[in-house]
């Protein structure tokens, strides 16, 4: 990973551990408020490809109901290239949850698993984010990320 001023200025952007931080929050809200429990490390590291990447954040089905296997089925160029991205993010991921848990919005339990922390993040409205901006989608398709790893099965069923 590149120093944060050597970082091209569309990178330093889009994936800046605050706003990926933000990503990671509101996926393990949506995976605790789902499953009732923290959500584990490997499935962290799913999140960012599957919302910063603009054709599949689209193609990501309506309802939590769809299991992620047939959604696979149905859309196999989601899995073109989500390998390379998920290995790319690797570390970015890494930075924006080791800064969400430094300011406070991201726990680790005894257990190894994250949870988010209420309270501390203040509502999507006042950060600004109209409602129709890519901001302000992500936000909203990491929390049904969360919520739909939650509904995909063990862990190491969703890693194969």
């Amino acid at each position: 990973m590149q120093s944060w001023e050597q970082r091209p200025l569309e990178y330093a952007n889009l994936l800046n551990p605050a706003f990926c931080s933000i990503m990671l929050h509101n996926a393990i809200k949506g995976y605790q408020n789902e499953k009732k429990q923290g959500m584990p490390y490997p499935l962290l590291f799913l999140v960012l490809p599957l919302v910063l990447h603009n054709s599949t954040r689209n193609a990501l089905p309506k309802k939590i109901v769809t299991k992620l296997h047939i959604w696979l089925q149905r859309h196999p160029e989601a899995r073109v290239g989500f390998g390379d991205r998920t290995s790319n993010l690797v570390l970015y991921t890494k930075e924006a949850l080791g800064f969400g848990m430094q300011i406070g919005i991201i726990n680790i339990c005894d257990d190894g698993k994250f949870t988010w922390v209420n309270g501390k993040l203040k509502p999507i409205s006042a950060v600004s984010w109209s409602s129709d901006t890519e901001p302000a989608i992500c936000y909203k398709k990491a929390e049904f990320i969360g919520r739909w790893l939650a509904q995909a099965g063990e862990v190491s069923t969703i890693d194969d």
